[in-house]
């Protein structure tokens, strides 16, 4: 009888411990390019989790392009049924992508026209205001990781321009995925068509096409785009935000123990992803610069009057469509930037 117990024992012991040991692999979403800061970055911290995670934890990182892009890849974080995993445990989605997973987070409200306007600003509302963007994401069953900024949009046109004014008669492309976007340059007096970021480049050197369009400084110049301009504004429109969020039963995986270090592990990798931002956007303008792009340059007054007028802008916006940003942190934030910049 004694021996029976003890081999029940032991097989209950051995039984436990593969069960202790088994790797969690999680199964992450990404539309970075490779080679880019986000690439290189993101791989450094796998690296880092398995370390902190004594090896229980790997990351294999898939391409959102090849599951059908952020809206098939939402699809694949929901469980299957309450409590089970979801066939891709988290995802590195865009303001379209996060838009599409928390609706009611209004997440287009962090990258309305001349409201951010560098990185220190976005870093200042980030701390006040991040918790009530990730609270929504949470409501719909995801953990946010981190916040991080991949590129700031600017103005590229073919034509001068010295006022707000002359720069909205200008005929405008932006990409047709951000109709949100594209709706709210529209109420504020742009005169602008959203077009498949595949034909930017057929609608530019289109005789009657667009002269000018809206972009991160990475996409201007690897896309050829800066070729069939002659300028680009040297203020930052607004910044294009990615969240890196978890499905909360894949999180749930892994032991409350490591998750701390695992969360400071990616402070240090945002900050580092944001000062290369920083050193990235500044080549790619020289690099422009030296295919021939000139400047066009706003003296203080001139962005000042630019915020202003684009403030009024949005206030139109809120009328005619509700419910489009979160009003009530738009105007905090609007107010407390104004300070802050003083």
């Amino acid at each position: 009888m004694k021996k029976k117990l003890l081999f029940a024992f032991f097989v209950l012991v051995m039984i436990s411990g593969v069960f202790a040991q088994q790797k969690i692999v999680l199964k992450i979403a990404s539309s970075a390019p490779a080679r880019t800061p986000w690439d290189i970055e993101l791989k450094k911290l796998a690296q880092e989790w398995n370390k902190i995670t004594k090896g229980l934890v790997s990351v294999r990182f898939m391409d959102m392009t090849v599951l059908g892009g952020e809206k098939a890849g939402i699809v694949k974080m929901k469980p299957p049924r309450p409590g089970q995993r979801p066939q891709i445990d988290g995802a590195i989605l865009s303001p379209v992508g996060l838009n599409e997973l928390a609706p009611n987070a209004k997440i287009f409200t962090l990258s309305l026209p001349f409201l951010i306007q560098n990185q220190e600003e976005l870093d200042f509302v980030l701390s006040k205001y991040g918790y009530a963007f990730g609270n929504e994401i949470q409501k719909n069953g995801c953990k946010l990781i981190t916040w991080s900024n991949v590129g700031w949009l600017s103005f590229y046109t073919k034509d001068s321009y010295s006022s707000l004014a002359e720069l909205k008669k200008i005929k405008m492309i932006c990409s047709n995925d951000t109709k949100d976007f594209a709706d709210v340059l529209k109420i504020s007096g742009f005169n602008v068509s959203p077009v498949a970021p595949a034909k930017f480049n057929q609608e530019l050197k289109a005789v009657t096409g667009a002269r000018s369009f809206t972009s991160i400084s990475i996409l201007a110049y690897t896309l050829r785009l800066h070729k069939d301009v002659s300028y680009i504004l040297d203020a930052r429109l607004c910044p294009i935000m990615a969240g890196f969020v978890i499905a909360d039963e894949s999180w749930a995986l892994i032991p409350d123990e490591y998750k701390p270090a695992m969360l400071e592990a990616m402070d240090k990798t945002t900050k580092k992803l944001n000062a290369a931002l920083e050193d990235m956007e500044k080549d790619y303008v020289k690099k422009m610069r030296q295919d021939g792009l000139k400047i066009i340059s706003l003296n203080p007054q001139q962005r000042k009057e630019w915020t202003k007028e684009f403030n009024s802008d949005m206030q139109r916006v809120q009328k005619t469509i509700p419910g489009l940003i979160n009003a009530e942190i738009y105007e905090k934030i609007s107010a407390e930037l104004e300070a802050y910049r003083k």
